[in-house]
């Protein structure tokens, strides 16, 4: 029986709060929702930062290269 563990329930946390975030950005735009979409956004921003106390691998390793011209894409297929 699989059991999931942190990483992947993380994981899964980022994608179903994009989908989230994706249905958020069809609603009308007003201050509202676009604070709503900022606070969706540092949520999955701070899963992020989970994923790296669990020792997940830097999905954007050229990010701190000021000299790369390399934008790597999302992490997990997330539409942000």
């Amino acid at each position: 029986m699989y059991v999931p563990t942190e990483v992947s329930k993380t994981k899964q946390l980022r994608k179903d709060i994009d989908e989230v975030l994706q249905r958020v950005k069809g609603l009308d735009q007003s201050r509202e929702t676009s604070l709503a979409i900022t606070k969706l956004q540092e949520a999955t921003m701070w899963l992020g930062m989970n994923l790296k106390r669990l020792g997940e691998l830097d999905p954007y390793p050229e990010s701190r290269n000021p000299d790369s011209q390399r934008i790597e894409p999302t992490a997990d297929g997330l539409k942000m």
